[in-house]
């Protein structure tokens, strides 16, 4: 008998992995059903991590019957069949759900907004910290959108969830490399009607391959666009203060642009100080769009409403993901 950890639990496990460490194998069918939730398992600990005060662990069990009332803990029971991969196995006898689980159980109470940031993290290429927010460094996917919708096809069309895990997935873009580049994916991705201003198709971190002269300029045979807009040839780039400070940084990241230029590819960079308020992100889209050389919509009041709800809350500082 074990534990198994799934919803906010389970996705604080995957997004606070980190580079170095391994991903755990998937689990045989039937260790699910083994699982149990009590308060001694609890207290042997052997899980990640356990319930803290004000942070709900949250268990899953196949039957009712192996549910029970553990202080801190919050008991889910799922008896409906679940697809092949739908558990990962924890030292001792203990589980996590997989990612596509773990998306398919939040779907049951999030909103939209919220699902699609998580795919993008899910999908992503960074890890978290245990505070549910913030950059703590490179890591490989722990899922990818392909994954995750195989997944959701082999589950009944009456699952619940199934059908807002799906819609949300077609709004998640893969392979960001920081909360800000997914913070604009959702911004350029989502349609009007979501709050967003696209949908532009987007692919995060393209690798461009580039010619003998840019190569020597960056000591590499390619470079990666942060958001790259391929409908356009535009290569869509935010410059952290992290990452683009000091003088060796700043040389590189223009010789950057003048390759990209030279190459037929438009390149425009966003800052924090350009898009930390709707205002700003209201002109830096502006000159997107005229780089772009597209129109500038004219929105209607709901629609306009709903781009300030979705600025407000990506950028509210007390938000976590878990």
């Amino acid at each position: 008998m074990g534990l198994c950890i799934g919803y906010e639990s389970s996705l604080r496990y995957w997004l606070t992995k980190t580079g170095d460490e391994v991903l755990p194998e998937i689990a045989t069918a039937g260790a699910f059903r083994q699982a149990e939730a009590t308060s001694t398992l609890v207290k042997e600990g052997a899980l990640p991590f356990g319930p803290e005060q004000g942070r709900t662990l949250h268990l899953v069990v196949s039957d009712p019957a192996l549910k029970h009332r553990v202080r801190d803990c919050r008991v889910h029971v799922c008896e409906g069949p679940l697809p092949d991969g739908s558990f990962c196995q924890l030292p001792g006898s203990n589980l996590v759900a997989s990612p596509a689980l773990t998306f398919l159980e939040l779907a049951q109470t999030h909103s939209l907004w919220e699902l699609v940031e998580i795919g993008n993290y899910l999908c992503s290429t960074f890890s978290i910290s245990d505070e549910g927010r913030g950059y703590t460094g490179k890591r490989a996917q722990v899922a990818a959108p392909e994954q995750l919708s195989r997944y959701l096809s082999e589950l009944p069309p009456y699952t619940r969830g199934v059908r807002r895990a799906q819609q949300a997935l077609e709004h998640v873009t893969e392979l960001t490399a920081s909360p800000k580049e997914s913070q604009l994916a959702m911004h350029y991705h989502l349609p009007v009607e979501l709050g967003g201003r696209g949908p532009f198709e987007i692919v995060a971190n393209q690798a461009i391959r580039i010619d003998e002269h840019g190569q020597r300029l960056l000591a590499s045979g390619h470079l990666v666009g942060d958001l790259f807009l391929p409908d356009f040839g535009c290569d869509l780039e935010f410059d952290s203060i992290e990452f683009h400070t000091g003088r060796f940084r700043l040389d590189h990241t223009q010789a950057r642009r003048n390759v990209l230029e030279a190459m037929g590819i438009k390149t425009v960079s966003a800052t924090e100080g350009q898009i930390n308020t709707i205002e700003k992100l209201d002109d830096f889209t502006w000159l997107l769009e005229e780089r772009l050389g597209i129109p500038h919509p004219a929105y209607s009041r709901e629609q306009r409403i709903a781009q300030i709800d979705l600025f407000d809350w990506l950028n509210d500082p007390q938000r976590t993901l878990f």
